[in-house]
């Protein structure tokens, strides 16, 4: 028996000491877990294994390229112990021509690559490749590169700051020009596409938002921004977005499994976790429960 620990107490105590969560709960129960989103990198075919969970998906859904490595964000309802995805999108943090440096090292439009071994091993500088993976600082962490035999825009995705500077806003090492909505914000996650020249990228088309509809719980896997001076941070990639008054406490350094619910974040030790509990973490974040884990 393992409890998530003192963090998901303190959290979801205060949830369940209000009547907006209680109503939004039986609401829930209803119905079972409406509207749950999970991001993270595919781990197993059959259908998908995401974040520990086994996600089904139904035949004509667009998800017959999707390969262990890349990263998806995911709408799915509750089957038993597994999940029916409702909708699949693949997150591409990156896409366009490689720039290899004299060791190896991959960048796309200014932006730092992080390859692990037997990652991208055989790209070549202008070669065009989409790059799966998880931001973390100012790079992309890849969980797989792949090619792109016809190229026709470059791509990058993640969460943006300083939105509020009349200065070109910046995505790691991009700088993104043209397009900019007018009512960003800081933590909001933007998907941008256009033309690379050199270190940025001119973009012709612009959409924020992570899922095709608002979640009701997230499921993320990601890292931690550093906190902003006014105490805002964000698991980089999610649109969820909280306030510190400890700064020091959040370690973007560390990989996060987060559980999120009306802007509540939870995070989930993995490391005391068995496998089979990995799949009533949603369960018990939706609930708003503390009972230990069997």
């Amino acid at each position: 028996m393992r409890r998530l620990g003192i963090l998901v107490a303190a959290i979801l105590g205060f949830c369940l000491a209000s009547a907006a969560w209680a109503e939004s709960e039986d609401t829930e129960r209803e119905g079972g877990i409406l509207g749950t989103g999970i991001v993270g990198t595919i781990t197993a075919l059959g259908s998908i294994y995401v974040n520990g969970q086994h996600i089904l998906f139904d035949d004509g859904m667009a998800v017959e390229n999707l390969l262990p490595g890349h990263t998806v964000a995911v709408l799915a309802h509750p089957e038993g112990t597994r999940w029916r995805a409702t909708d699949i999108r693949q997150i591409l943090p990156l896409v366009g021509p490689a720039q290899v440096s004299p060791d190896g090292q991959l960048t796309i439009m200014g932006t730092r690559v992080l390859t692990p071994d037997g990652v991208a091993s055989d790209i070549a500088a202008g070669d065009w490749v989409a790059v799966s993976g998880v931001w973390q600082a100012g790079y992309v962490i890849a969980t797989r590169v792949d090619p792109v035999s016809d190229p026709v825009n470059a791509r990058i995705e993640g969460t943006v700051f300083d939105t509020q500077s009349d200065q070109p806003l910046r995505l790691g090492g991009t700088e993104i020009t043209g397009l900019r909505p007018q009512h960003l914000q800081d933590g909001d996650v933007i998907r941008a596409t256009g033309t690379p020249t050199g270190d940025s990228l001119q973009v012709s088309q612009l959409e924020t938002g992570v899922f095709a509809s608002a979640p009701g719980v997230v499921l993320i896997e990601g890292y931690f921004s550093a906190p902003q001076p006014s105490g805002l941070y964000t698991v980089l990639g999610s649109n969820i977005v909280s306030y510190t008054d400890s700064p020091e406490m959040i370690d973007p350094l560390a990989k996060q499994l987060i559980c999120s619910r009306a802007g509540m974040m939870v995070t989930v030790d993995l490391t005391a976790l068995d496998p089979g509990d990995v799949v009533e973490i949603p369960v018990e974040c939706v609930d708003g429960t503390v009972a230990p884990l069997d």
